[in-house]
């Protein structure tokens, strides 16, 4: 066998080795619900007792272990309040579960903004499976402290109790998925390749 021929083979396995090694190791999709009711303002436009839903999507691959559990920060977060409508938030925000305490939260990075529920359940939950519905009391914190920026201006909820309903769902990202096969097939056409240039000519 020529040394190119098994130079060919060894780039093509390798290639294949790589590649299905980037799509195992790709993460997966975090989705956080939280609802609950409150008063506050947005910008200039003031609410009383509004129903609302918080969305957060997080990636787990960035589920970061503190000395009570683990957090995430969001890769996208918005929250949309009845009589208000949809709004992205645009100051960076966070997700966390103690499991000390079994609660989790919404907030600020190292600011909670929306503490609960409580539930034994969190107590083990490591932010990498999906959890929920679960219900409880939460509590609406620390937003006139710094300013939370939204797309439509700065958003402060008065300090308050809140029931809530938390969910979280985990999802895998369906891209990866293609990989192994697209590396199948480039590994295959280098190794046709360099079988068809080894065949004896006829003639």
């Amino acid at each position: 066998m020529h040394l190119a021929g098994i130079n060919m083979r060894l780039l093509g396995l390798t290639g294949l080795t790589l590649i299905l090694t980037a799509s195992l190791s790709y993460a997966n999709t975090i989705t956080i619900t939280q609802t609950g009711v409150g008063s506050g303002e947005i910008g200039s436009t003031s609410f009383t007792d509004a129903a609302f839903t918080i969305t957060e999507i997080g990636d787990t691959s960035d589920v970061t272990p503190f000395v009570e559990g683990e957090f995430f920060i969001d890769t996208s977060a918005s929250i949309t309040i009845s009589g208000v409508g949809t709004l992205d938030f645009t100051s960076a925000t966070s997700t966390f579960v103690n499991n000390d305490l079994d609660e989790v939260g919404f907030g600020r990075p190292f600011r909670d903004l929306y503490e609960g529920p409580h539930n034994a359940a969190f107590a083990t939950w490591n932010m990498l499976s999906s959890i929920g519905p679960i219900s409880g009391k939460a509590e609406l914190l620390q937003w006139k402290l710094f300013p939370v920026e939204t797309s439509g201006g700065v958003l402060a909820f008065n300090r308050g109790l809140s029931d809530t309903e938390f969910t979280a769902t985990v999802s895998p990202v369906p891209e990866p998925r293609t990989l192994p096969l697209l590396g199948i097939g480039l590994a295959g056409t280098m190794i046709f390749t360099t079988r068809r240039k080894r065949l004896p000519s006829r003639g």
